[in-house]
């Protein structure tokens, strides 16, 4: 079963959303003002149930959602749907992006790109995105960094991470040292009726060098115009940074 699809309905229910929806009200568009940088045309890469992109279109950018997940897609167009606001929601693999010179600017959060398990992934998604844009236009996003992973991730092995009335969801992490791969293993019970259902989700996570991940974006092309250890901050990245940022520019 493809991942997020029994997740999802979990998903858009715990804490996950607060992270693109802070980053919507206020951290971005207090960024892209600093950038002196006005976009019309977005697009939200792994968008996820869209709670980022449905708030990106309020604010009244034109707005464009993928992500390979069928069911996460379903629920962006029932939140574009209730809120009202028109977003152009697809399924689509971020690998083999299907958009040339379309949008002034690229976002790509909550540590989606860190699903790129090969090198080779990770620059498909960066060339994906670089067709994407406009000359001139802008990429940001943002990377679990291999601290975050090794150390963040793995302080507790097993957390609840959710609980509801009618479900809990148990994380469970475990990190591969050789490969840099981080692995959590999501476990949801969820009432049915009078019974419980179990199912189970595994979720992998790559860390990368940030040196690998600047000459990645170099050789895509782009230049590195900011890189933070938070951006609601414009941190320096640190050697204990759990996440790095990354803006990038399309020549133009």
């Amino acid at each position: 079963m493809p991942l997020y699809d029994q997740f999802a309905s979990i998903y858009q229910r715990g804490p996950y959303i607060r992270f693109s929806q802070g980053l919507a009200e206020s951290v971005l568009p207090e960024y892209l003002e600093e950038l002196g940088i006005e976009p019309t045309d977005l697009l939200d890469i792994a968008c996820g149930e869209g709670s980022f992109a449905v708030a990106m279109a309020q604010l009244g950018y034109n707005v464009t959602g993928i992500d390979q997940s069928e069911r996460m897609i379903e629920l962006a167009r029932e939140r574009a749907r209730a809120a009202d606001v028109p977003v152009n929601f697809l399924v689509e693999d971020m690998r083999s992006i299907p958009f040339e010179d379309a949008f002034d600017l690229v976002t790509c959060f909550f540590d989606s790109l860190n699903y790129m398990l090969t090198v080779k992934d990770l620059q498909e998604s960066f060339q994906g995105a670089y067709r994407a844009l406009h000359r001139g236009g802008f990429y940001i996003f943002d990377m679990n960094t291999i601290y975050g992973l090794a150390v963040d991730w793995m302080r507790q092995e097993t957390t609840i991470q959710n609980e509801a009335d009618d479900f809990i969801e148990i994380h469970r992490q475990d990190f591969d040292y050789e490969n840099q791969v981080a692995t959590m293993m999501i476990t949801v019970f969820k009432q049915r009726d009078e019974l419980w259902e179990r199912f189970d989700e595994t979720h992998q996570e790559r860390g990368y060098p940030i040196a690998d991940i600047q000459f990645l974006l170099h050789q895509t092309g782009f230049e590195i115009a900011g890189m933070f250890g938070s951006l609601n901050k414009r941190g320096e990245v640190q050697t204990t940074s759990p996440r790095v940022w990354f803006t990038a520019r399309k020549p133009g």
